[in-house]
């Protein structure tokens, strides 16, 4: 067993217990559960069924780590729901073997990209969409993630949209299935559970601390601070650092994430700073900590009368001035 398999094993037990504690309708569809690893024989007549060899890394992680079950979106699919995605549509027997078309060296797509697949695709009812490609996952409703098996990308995933004339297929930034799984299993783990999908957060990279403090992109400060406020016990440091984020953070969508994570298990200590986010120029911000503070009747007594007064910052008003210090 390779590294990243002996890595991604030894991250699914702790992952399993996490999202067995959260009971959410997503975790409940694969139960928290990878299904066993499919035979080499299994394996290989799959692929001299349909004519393809399958990338490396997805296949050994079939046949050393499990098949279907806990993953992204709805969890892994079984390698033999691997057309999930046509629903329904006749499969001919050479649809793996015809090479998926596009690359992520390719230019950004423009209206006509389906023009690759054929100028009639989208017209023919019968059209296998995405051949050369086999389905990992479903993310709701007509959204799809899967790995290209035949192709100038094969190997790379790639998340599409059955509603084919609303958005082109788009590759993760992942190198492959592995790089994809590992950094789910990351994210999930550090409590970023809706992490945008072009954020990779990885156990090898900067803690989430220095991330929130540090890191130029704002995405990512976002990530790391509602990562931090969902772990078990906010420890006086990152408390301190959530709030230094609340009031100082340059982006409001920081801020105001940086808000909603002090006011989910508030402290008197926080109450100082949620207050200062009542003037916050963002009216998100404004609201998060409205919302925060509406069961801390004390800090709202603190600066009743005040022109830093919740009773006098409307969600559409225009900010105070900021002030030195807190009125009291």
């Amino acid at each position: 067993m390779d590294a990243r398999l002996r890595r991604i094993a030894a991250k699914l037990a702790p992952v399993r217990d996490l999202l067995g504690r959260t009971h959410s309708i997503r975790e409940e569809s694969h139960r928290v559960l990878l299904g066993p690893p499919m035979p080499e024989s299994r394996v290989v007549a799959f692929e001299e069924q349909y004519g393809i060899r399958l990338p490396p890394c997805y296949r050994s992680f079939l046949t050393t780590i499990g098949n279907g079950g806990i993953g992204p979106g709805a969890g892994l699919l079984h390698l033999d729901d691997w057309d999930y995605v046509v629903l329904g549509a006749p499969i001919r027997p050479d649809h793996l073997s015809t090479p998926f078309p596009l690359s992520p060296t390719d230019p950004a797509p423009g209206p006509d990209w389906y023009h690759a697949f054929g100028p009639a695709w989208l017209d023919d009812d019968d059209a296998e969409p995405y051949p050369g490609t086999i389905a990992l996952t479903t993310r709701g409703c007509s959204l799809y993630t899967l790995l290209v098996v035949t192709g100038p990308a094969r190997g790379r995933v790639v998340d599409v949209n059955l509603e084919f004339d609303v958005d082109a297929p788009s590759f993760t930034h992942d190198t492959d299935f592995l790089d994809w799984y590992e950094r789910w299993l990351d994210q999930t783990g550090n409590g970023m559970h809706s992490a945008p999908p072009d954020v990779a957060l990885r156990d090898d990279e900067p803690p989430m601390a220095a991330i929130l403090r540090d890191a130029s992109d704002p995405a990512l400060r976002e990530v790391a601070a509602r990562g931090l406020g969902r772990a078990p016990i906010l420890t006086p440091a990152v408390r301190s650092l959530l709030g230094a984020a609340a009031v100082g953070d340059p982006a409001p969508e920081v801020r105001r994430t940086a808000v909603i994570m002090l006011g989910r298990r508030p402290t008197p200590s926080d109450d100082d700073v949620l207050v200062r986010a009542l003037t916050d120029a963002s009216a998100d911000v404004r609201e998060a900590a409205l919302q925060a503070l509406a069961g801390r009747g004390s800090a709202l007594q603190q600066t009743a009368g005040s022109d830093r007064s919740p009773a006098r910052v409307r969600l559409g008003s225009p900010p105070l001035p900021a002030r030195s210090t807190l009125e009291t």
